[in-house]
């Protein structure tokens, strides 16, 4: 076991809250600083999210100097899979069930084989109370995924990476005019609205604190006539209005408002963090429907953060496909999954096989002929 590494378990709650400014400075230098790893979007996040499932943290620091070297936001699930029980290990939240995306742990980046290789003993361990762990939507090759097998090996245990949703990434870093020029058709859409609009067409970014409010009521009213229909922010509004007044006051809060005179034609979102944007919400009047108003917001949004200091635009896992023609690269995720060889898995694994035989044979028997009948075997032609 590595000695140089002290695991401390934490719920959530008062203790966890004590931990802001540590973690915000551990955070800045981690291996993958997200908007959806921050203190604050974490911490909203369980208040608002967390069901039955337990949550916790696991605080990895230095043995000799007791500083922070990690985060691990964990939760355990209770979960029946054909009427077996079992106990799932996964990120604290879940991309599944909650409004995060590609979620990490926060881990100084000089240490983060020792943390790894710490985290996994533990759970090896320490924390044994457990059958199946899932982390969805972590970036491929990322230590993890590339270490799988090594960290969790057979025959002990059982690991499968599927791969995951893609993020279409755009490039913040360059000319704004050699990214207009490449897009024929996106140039062609924005003029197509600008005519149809005309003198009444407005369009404004924002990211002052004052605004938070109207911007907020306008994009959840806009949602809900869409073809969204309120199921994104509006459905969770009472976490994104306890988020966004945090994010919008640290400057990492922008919309992107379009008006036809007063009436809201398009409404985009996004968060930024260090050198990150993160469009992450957009939505649109479907009376404009035909005038493409949600992509041409997106563009205009793209063009407000160009030249700004930022590297990259993140388009989000799963996000649409329209997006993908912009990006300057697609950034993969993979699903891993890790099975403890126990009694409840190998009867899982068999019931599978089973099923899998089952249907290979259905398949084999489809594919055979029919026997013939006695009366359809040809007969011997009788000699005049």
């Amino acid at each position: 076991m590595n000695g140089r590494i002290q695991v401390e378990k934490v719920g959530f709650g008062p203790e966890l809250a004590g931990l802001e400014d540590e973690w915000e400075e551990l955070h800045k230098n981690s291996v993958r600083p997200t908007i959806f790893s921050t203190f604050d979007y974490v911490y909203t996040s369980c208040l608002h999210f967390k069901g039955s499932e337990d949550v916790f943290f696991l605080l990895l620091r230095d043995a000799g100097t007791q500083s922070l070297l990690a985060v691990f936001p964990l939760s355990v699930w209770s979960r029946k899979i054909h009427h077996v029980g079992l106990k799932v290990v996964s990120h604290g939240l879940t991309p599944n069930a909650t409004e995060v995306d590609k979620p990490c742990p926060i881990i100084d980046r000089s240490r983060e084989a020792e943390c790894w290789t710490r985290f996994c003993e533990y759970l090896k361990t320490e924390f044994t109370s457990w059958d199946m762990i899932e982390f969805d939507e972590l970036i491929a090759g990322s230590y993890l995924p590339h270490n799988l097998s090594k960290l969790f090996s057979f025959p002990r245990y059982f690991n499968r990476m599927k791969a995951g949703p893609d993020s279409p990434i755009i490039n913040l870093g360059g000319e704004w005019e050699e990214f207009w020029g490449r897009h024929r058709k996106l140039r062609k859409r924005c003029r197509r609205l600008e005519r149809a609009l005309g003198e009444n067409l407005s369009y404004r970014i924002t990211s002052d604190p004052a605004d938070l409010e109207q911007c907020l009521g306008q994009y959840i009213e806009t949602e809900i006539r869409s073809w969204k229909e309120g199921e994104m922010v509006a459905r969770h509004r009472n976490f994104y209005q306890e988020l966004l007044p945090k994010l919008m006051g640290k400057g990492q809060l922008y919309f992107g408002m379009m008006h036809d005179r007063d009436t809201v034609v398009s409404i985009e979102v996004a968060y930024v963090y260090l050198d990150r944007v993160y469009f992450c919400h957009g939505t649109y009047s479907p009376a404009y429907a035909d005038m493409s108003p949600g992509m041409v917001n997106s563009c205009w949004f793209i063009k407000n953060f160009h030249g700004k200091g930022f590297v990259e635009g993140d388009y989000l896992a799963g996000f649409a496909d329209y997006v993908n023609p912009w990006a300057s690269r697609l950034e993969r995720t993979e699903n891993v999954v890790v099975r403890k060889m126990s009694w409840k898995n190998g009867y899982l694994a068999g019931f599978h096989l089973a099923k899998k035989v089952k249907i290979m044979l259905k398949s084999i028997s489809k594919k055979q002929p029919p026997d013939l009948c006695p009366e359809t075997v040809p007969q011997p032609v009788a000699e005049l």
